[in-house]
């Protein structure tokens, strides 16, 4: 990880667009609460680390790496006041697009924080039906478009955006910017392309999220191919004395147990029969027509991923944890199973096998539980 002194070769100037900062010291960041853009908007009360995140980000396009709960949507939030005031300042009409796997709490934040007009947009909005028109009538009215990255690409892919009249890009969950994801996709097939780039901020709690990682130098590896895609450096706190404070912990608790005595052959068989057969309906499923548009043939190799991964999970739960454990780790697998509001209507029947699968195999082991358990 790069610390923020490193001279950096994607650093971006924008003082066409007359940002004020300072020449390149963050080491003390104004304590004062950044002031609202609007009557309508509120007052942002950053801490200091997310000061010296922000001053980074003006500067250069930058992967925020910072835990869960540290506040990386407010640094997005002050990017999005200065980018965004200064573009209006200067009267050309550029817009900044925040891309976040879900939108609504995104969008909801952006819209009663900078006072911009601001939109959201999804697959369930019917957004796949949209002209060009539409699109233009989009542009024209908002300041801030908060979308699926799989929106924006479709939009991009038939020509109703361009990202040469986007001024700042926001990524959220930027660690997902790999193999086939719509991330990529973005990067690769229209922002190297373009001649005008957008600011691009990442977000992240951690850039490393495959598994696998055999050695630092992999690890290494893997960080530098997420910044040559996003055209981005990344920038975390050195000091973590401020940040511990806000970083929410876990209380551990012990808990000691027998081996167990189950013998699960029987039960492990009934599993895997109910995981053959999922896999057969989403492989099947890969045979549709409809897999030939959006990317779908990859979205159901991953969704077959998800539904092996999940099943190799419960039978990990099932050897070392036990019948219980098992039981309640399908329960976690439901709880993480997205609704895909966001997708249109085929992905939604498809993914709903997945959730299917694991009902299914909550009913099978809840029925070798002992009673009252």
């Amino acid at each position: 990880m790069h610390s923020p002194e490193l001279a950096n070769p994607l650093k971006r100037s924008f003082d066409e667009m007359n940002l004020k900062r300072d020449a390149d010291d963050d080491s003390n960041p104004p304590p004062s609460p950044l002031p609202s853009s609007s009557s309508s908007s509120k007052e942002l009360s950053p801490r200091s680390y997310q000061w010296k995140v922000f001053e980074v980000a003006k500067r250069r396009n930058t992967i925020a790496v910072l835990d869960t709960g540290t506040g990386k949507t407010m640094i997005a939030l002050m990017l999005i006041r200065e980018i965004g005031q200064a573009v209006k300042a200067d009267g050309r009409k550029l817009f900044i697009i925040f891309l976040a796997p879900t939108v609504h709490l995104q969008f909801k934040v952006i819209k009663d924080s900078t006072g911009f007009e601001v939109e959201e947009y999804y697959g369930a909005k019917g957004v796949d039906e949209w002209s060009a028109k539409s699109w233009e009538k989009e542009i024209s009215e908002h300041d801030v478009l908060v979308m699926t990255p799989q929106i924006l690409l479709d939009a991009l892919r038939k020509a109703f955006l361009s990202l040469e009249t986007v001024c700042l890009m926001i990524v959220d969950e930027c660690h997902r910017a790999t193999g086939n994801h719509p991330y990529t996709k973005i990067m690769k097939e229209f922002y190297h392309k373009s001649v005008d780039k957008p600011k691009i901020f990442g977000m992240t709690a951690s850039p490393v999220i495959r598994k696998g990682v055999s050695s630092s130098m992999d690890c290494e590896n893997q960080i530098s191919e997420l910044e040559s895609i996003l055209d981005c450096q990344i920038y975390t706190i050195e000091d973590r004395t401020e940040l511990e404070v806000f970083i929410p912990s876990a209380k551990e608790i012990n808990r000691f147990y027998d081996a167990s005595q189950f013998h699960n052959l029987d039960l492990k068989a009934k599993l895997k029969s109910s995981w053959s057969k999922f896999d057969n309906l989403l492989l099947n499923l890969q045979g549709s027509p409809m897999t030939q548009y959006k990317d779908m043939d990859d979205k159901l190799k991953a969704l077959r991923k998800r539904l092996s991964n999940d099943h190799a999970k419960i039978l990990y739960c099932l050897d070392d944890l036990g019948l219980i454990c098992a039981y309640e780790a399908v329960k976690v697998c439901i709880e993480n199973v997205s609704n895909a509001q966001e997708e249109f209507e085929f992905y939604r029947q498809s993914s709903s096998q997945c959730k299917c699968f694991l009902q299914e195999v909550l009913g099978i082991i809840g029925g070798y539980l002992p009673h009252g358990t």
